[in-house]
This record gives C-alpha cells, sequence and structure tokens, in this order.
C-alpha cells in the first residue's frame, strides 16, 4: 500500500514539475495583437482628450485623403467641448496577415458634446487597418468613428 501511495506521489511531482516548465515567451503574432490594442486604446484616449497632434501622430501619412481627414477631425474637436468614445474590446477581432497588414474589427459607439447641450450620439462595427511595422492608422473600413455623424436610427424613414 505504501509502495503505491509512494508511486503516485511521486508521478504527481513529475507532472507537476513538467507543468511547470520553462516560461513559454509568447508568438509574435500575440505580441502584435498587444500593441494594437494599446495603440487603440492611446487613439481613444487621445481623440476624448481632443489632442489633435497626439492624435494624428497615430495616423499614417499612407491613409487616404489624411489632410482632409486631419481637417475633419479638427472641425469635431473645435465644435465639441466633450468627446466620448468607447471600444467594446471583448466583441473584437484581430487579423495579422504574416508580413502584412493588421485589421481590426470592433464595435464602436460615441457621443459628441455641445457646451449648450445638444449632443449627437453615433456608433457602428468598423474595421482599422493598421501597418505591422509601426502601428499606425493606414484604412478604415466603413463609416469613420473619429467623424460625428448622427447615426440612422433603425426603423426609422427618411
Amino acid at each position: 500500500m505504501k509502495r503505491i501511495l509512494s508511486l503516485l506521489a511521486a508521478i504527481v511531482i513529475v507532472l507537476t514539475f513538467s507543468a511547470c516548465s520553462a516560461k513559454k515567451t509568447p508568438e509574435q503574432a500575440a505580441i502584435r495583437t498587444k500593441n494594437v490594442l494599446s495603440v487603440l486604446r492611446q487613439t481613444g484616449a487621445t481623440y476624448e482628450k481632443k489632442d489633435l497632434d497626439a492624435f494624428l501622430s497615430g495616423v499614417s501619412n499612407d491613409l487616404r485623403d489624411r489632410d482632409a481627414f486631419a481637417k475633419s477631425v479638427g472641425a469635431v474637436f473645435a465644435k465639441y467641448d466633450t468627446i466620448r468614445f468607447n471600444i467594446q474590446y471583448a466583441k473584437m477581432v484581430v487579423l495579422i496577415e504574416q508580413k502584412g497588414e493588421i485589421k481590426t474589427t470592433f464595435t464602436w459607439n460615441a457621443e459628441w458634446l455641445m457646451a449648450g447641450g445638444a449632443s449627437v450620439k453615433d456608433g457602428g462595427r468598423i474595421t482599422l487597418v493598421f501597418e505591422p511595422e509601426n502601428y499606425k492608422l493606414i484604412s478604415i473600413d466603413g463609416k469613420s468613428p473619429f467623424l460625428a455623424q448622427p447615426g440612422e436610427t433603425p426603423g426609422s424613414k427618411q
């Protein structure tokens, strides 16, 4: 009986040590995903703070119509006193192409408030595309979450 208990204890110890072996380094995809999430948090924070220079530092020069985009975002910052921007990270898909772009699809919602109390609310599902080497925004697939455009209310007629 003691032999069996000793054998079982030895097996448990061996399995415990093998399960606790050397730490695995994260794969490249995991590191890139972590970096993209960090960039998204920073982008959202600079957008809410209405810091145009910091916000545009995360936008690539290769973004189509970058100058027009910068003007539009600047106009949003000037028009609205408060911006609330929320990304739903729990419902996010990050697609990392091997030696290619990083596409992040997520649901967002925002509210832009004027001094008088008027507000614009909008939200939707969007895909942002980032450069793989420096994680700068190079494309927005869908309605831009950074421009205050009232969303269409489901079931409403225009």
